[in-house]
C-alpha cells in the first residue's frame, strides 16, 4: 500500500509515481484520511509518504502512526520538502517506534517541491526583511524550487517504486 498525505498535491504527485514504479496491480493507494492504521498489518509493504512542514511530518501523519497496533513486515518513507535540510529527521521517531515492532524500514525518499502552501506575496514580503546576501540565496533557492517535483523528480519516484520490490 502507498499511503500518503498531501497538503498542496506535490506529494500526491510523487505518491503516484512510487505506485507506477511498484508496477503491480495489487497495491492500493490511500489517502491517509481515508486509511484505516489498524488494516496497515494486512499489507506486506506500506510505502508512507508525507510533506515537511517545518521540519516535521503532517499532524495528520503523526496521529495516524500513533493509533497503528500492528506493523507490516517492511515500510519504505518519502517526504515532499522546501527545505534543503529540514527534512533530514522528520521520519525518525516513526522510523524507531517501526523498528522497536519488528517491522523493518527498506528505503526512503526526498523529494525537493515547490512550496505552493505560502501565497506568493507573502514570500515576498519575507524576502524583504531579509539582509542583502541571505535574500539573495534564498532567491536562487526558490528558483531551484519552482515547480518542482518535476519530471526527472517524478521519475526517480517511480525508479524509487521499483527498488522498493527488487
Amino acid at each position: 500500500m502507498v499511503c500518503y498525505f498531501s497538503n498542496t498535491g506535490n506529494t500526491e504527485k510523487v505518491a503516484k509515481s512510487i505506485l507506477e514504479g511498484l508496477e503491480d496491480k495489487d497495491v492500493e493507494i490511500l489517502k491517509i484520511e481515508d486509511t484505516d492504521p489498524l488494516s496497515l498489518k494486512n499489507y506486506d509493504l506500506v510505502v508512507l509518504g508525507s510533506g515537511i512542514y517545518a521540519g516535521k511530518l503532517h499532524k495528520k501523519v503523526t496521529d495516524f502512526m500513533t493509533n497503528v497496533n500492528e506493523y507490516p513486515p517492511k515500510f519504505a518513507f518519502f517526504n515532499t520538502h522546501q527545505s534543503p535540510t529540514g527534512y533530514q529527521k522528520a521520519f525518525r521517531r516513526i522510523k524507531n517506534t517501526i523498528e522497536e515492532n519488528n517491522s523493518k524500514v527498506i528505503g526512503e525518499f526526498d523529494c525537493i517541491g515547490e512550496n505552493l502552501g505560502i501565497p506568493k506575496e507573502t514570500t515576498l514580503k519575507m524576502l524583504e526583511k531579509l539582509p542583502p546576501e541571505e535574500k539573495k540565496k534564498q532567491e536562487a533557492y526558490l528558483e531551484k524550487t519552482a515547480g518542482r517535483p518535476n519530471i526527472q523528480d517524478l521519475e526517480n519516484a517511480k525508479s524509487f517504486g521499483k527498488s522498493l520490490i527488487k
